[in-house]
């Protein structure tokens, strides 16, 4: 990130939730969900306490508003790799891979989907914005599937796809790796051919 991009001016408001956003990113890299606080947001996008609270109502709206952006990058990154996957292997590689990263830094220690469910927790514009980058990083794994071959209901097989990878997220960034020795590549390859075949589309 250039630390040396001029100021952002009085009333440009999207740039202005765009510094935030960044400024709460690279707390959460560096320190993890504790070390996400509103006055170090604030510091860190050059701007007062109270702008950052007109933006997001409190530590968890913020948190999800990062989350949400992160997921909208790592669809983008995905994207060109999907589209241009020779097979199932491919796919499902690529997207437990890159998952996996971002787990590391925003999912072990909070769970976002969850306060989805949690009235009155979320902004409504901040869990719209969840909503719509989960909902487009399912639709381009659905997709992939579906163009794969796969003929039955997208719906059921991404609540399986997308429970491997989480599981998978969260064993392989914790000490649960250890106990069944198993290297990540060899465990991808493995869940890969698995579900492939069960699916239809290997």
């Amino acid at each position: 990130m250039n630390t040396s991009r001029p100021a952002t001016q009085w009333g440009d408001r999207d740039q202005r939730r765009i510094d935030i956003l960044r400024a709460g990113e690279r707390l959460l890299r560096e320190g993890g969900y504790s070390a996400l606080r509103m006055r170090d947001v604030a510091d860190g996008a050059g701007i007062s306490l109270g702008t950052v609270y007109t933006y997001f109502a409190n530590k968890e709206n913020l948190f999800i508003g990062v989350f949400a952006e992160q997921v909208v990058d790592l669809t983008e990154r995905l994207r060109p790799r999907i589209e241009s996957a020779a097979d199932f292997t491919e796919v499902f590689t690529a997207a437990a891979t890159e998952y996996r990263e971002q787990y590391l830094n925003f999912g072990r220690q909070f769970d976002a989907l969850g306060l989805v469910h949690d009235p009155g927790t979320l902004q409504p514009a901040v869990e719209q914005h969840l909503r719509d980058a989960t909902g487009g990083l399912i639709g381009v794994l659905g997709a992939a599937l579906v163009d794969l071959g796969y003929e039955g209901d997208p719906r059921p097989a991404m609540a399986l796809l997308w429970s491997t990878v989480t599981g998978l997220a969260n064993h392989y960034t914790t000490a649960r790796q250890d106990f069944l020795g198993v290297p990540w590549d060899d465990e991808i390859a493995f869940a890969a051919e698995r579900l492939g075949r069960s699916l239809g589309v290997l």
